[in-house]
């Protein structure tokens, strides 16, 4: 699989996370929330043993703040894909992506049959794929992102009282694919 440098684009002005830099040097995971390259890649690189636990995939509700993102109504459904990145036996990073239903039948089709394959198998490998500039948020307990994070970590305590995140935008052949990815404890 050739991986492709993605080109940048510009984050939607309904972007509320505020961009990479300066946050991600307060949190101390700095290189993996400003790493514009592959995710999967580099925990691959970094591990002995990869593994990548689907947790949801399919037709569902987006996040609330992502509805603005995808430019639509509130409550429609969207595809909605959960993922569990685990390293060496350890849960990593939660990866939640959505995109509008409609992408599916277009230039997002290939989404539909990943199966237990990254999402960045998908993007990382299309040359014409765009992404948005990095953006970090260190989320609170009650976020419905650290919630999900938290259900998805094996009912295992998580010592960070808050997760740090980061999300993009994939875009390609006009259509986005947003990419948001939970990191537990220095991944």
């Amino acid at each position: 699989m050739a991986l492709h440098r993605i080109r940048r684009t510009p984050a939607p002005l309904a972007e509320t996370w505020p961009p990479a830099l300066p946050g991600g040097r307060r949190s101390g995971m700095e290189s993996w929330l400003t790493d514009a390259s592959s995710l999967t890649r580099r925990l691959r690189q970094d591990s002995t043993q990869f593994e990548l636990r689907l947790l949801r995939q399919g037709p569902a509700r987006a996040l609330r703040d992502e509805y603005p993102l995808l430019g639509l109504p509130h409550g429609r459904k969207v595809w909605r894909r959960d993922v569990l990145l685990i390293a060496d036996g350890v849960p990593r990073v939660l990866g939640h992506s959505v995109c509008a239903l409609s992408a599916l039948h277009g230039p997002w089709r290939l989404l539909r049959h990943l199966g237990v394959k990254p999402v960045g198998d998908a993007v990382f490998t299309r040359p014409q794929t765009r992404r948005s500039a990095m953006r970090v948020r260190r989320l609170s307990p009650s976020s419905p992102l650290s919630r999900l994070a938290r259900q998805a970590h094996e009912r295992r305590p998580i010592a960070d009282k808050n997760l740090w995140a980061r999300r993009s935008c994939f875009v390609f052949a006009g259509e986005a694919l947003w990419v948001s990815e939970v990191f537990f404890r220095k991944a």
